[in-house]
């Protein structure tokens, strides 16, 4: 589900219209009282719109526009779940809450590198918030000892926030001094895993387009361009002296050949192979 198919979403009709404050109140008494799920689900949908929303707000902020959607729904849904019937004020209103704190969670647990339990991404969470304040006023960073006092908690656990909050460099990521990891971790002595894929998908392609040329079509091609050997191409002569034909024999064959593998069904895979 990308950004288009989110806007198309929002700009046509949702599969289930909102709710009246009327109807709300009355799927959600019968929801309450006998567990009914046509209500619940009745309940879910028409605010499903409102979860979009919300999720155009979150994006671009480390998980996708589908992914934030469903975090939505399921903070939506244990809304339905805790919402009181003697509340008054609207569903959504209260579900408002419940719906961002998912989605913020999720950006928090699920864009990370590493994943960190709640309670350590709320307490990381609290000392980059005073840290900030505290710069802004004071033009420095506080000490460890000025954060636990602010926080109220014990100076070691304001010791272990760093450990929370690791740094991370990519494989490519490189300097004057270091060539970057990439080229370190570079195993010389084995090919390459993507020339070896890319091999096997170029040599299956090949024996496809193959089987649609005669027996000495395929014996032309095949001594052409030497494609049980080096793969380096042969002269017309060479390759009539092998077959026992004239190169000009050759040449027609090879011509008539290659007008078969020419065809737009087969020419978009086989055109690269035989490039040069």
């Amino acid at each position: 589900m990308d950004y288009d198919t989110i806007k198309r979403f929002m700009n046509s009709d949702c599969p289930t219209e909102p709710l009246s404050p009327q109807e709300e109140r009355k799927m959600i008494r019968l929801y309450k009282k006998t567990g009914d799920e046509t209500a619940r689900r009745r309940l879910i949908e028409s605010n499903i719109r409102f979860v979009v929303k919300v999720a155009m707000r979150f994006r671009q902020q480390g998980l996708g526009l589908a992914d934030l959607v469903q975090e939505g729904i399921l903070g939506l849904i244990d809304a339905v779940e805790k919402f009181d019937v003697s509340r008054e004020c609207r569903l959504i209103t209260y579900a408002s809450w419940w719906i961002r704190l998912y989605m913020q969670r999720a950006l928090e647990q699920k864009s990370r590198p590493v994943n960190l339990p709640i309670n350590k991404l709320e307490m990381l969470r609290k000392v980059r918030a005073f840290e900030q304040v505290f710069l802004t006023s004071n033009g420095r960073k506080p000490y460890d000892e000025e954060i636990a006092k602010q926080l109220d908690v014990d100076l070691k656990k304001v010791e272990q926030i760093a450990d929370y909050a690791p740094s991370f460099q990519t494989l490519h990521a490189r300097d004057d001094e270091h060539p970057g990891l990439e080229r370190v971790l570079i195993d010389e002595d084995h090919p390459d895993p993507r020339e070896t894929l890319w091999g096997r998908e170029a040599e299956n392609r090949l024996n496809e387009a193959m089987n649609l040329l005669t027996d000495r079509e395929r014996d032309v091609l095949t001594h052409r361009f030497n494609l049980k050997g080096n793969g380096k191409k042969m002269s017309l002569r060479k390759v009539g002296q092998q077959m026992g034909l004239s190169a000009e024999g050759v040449r027609r064959i090879e011509e008539q050949a290659m007008d078969k593998l020419r065809r737009p069904r087969i020419r978009a895979r086989m055109e690269m192979l035989f490039a040069n």
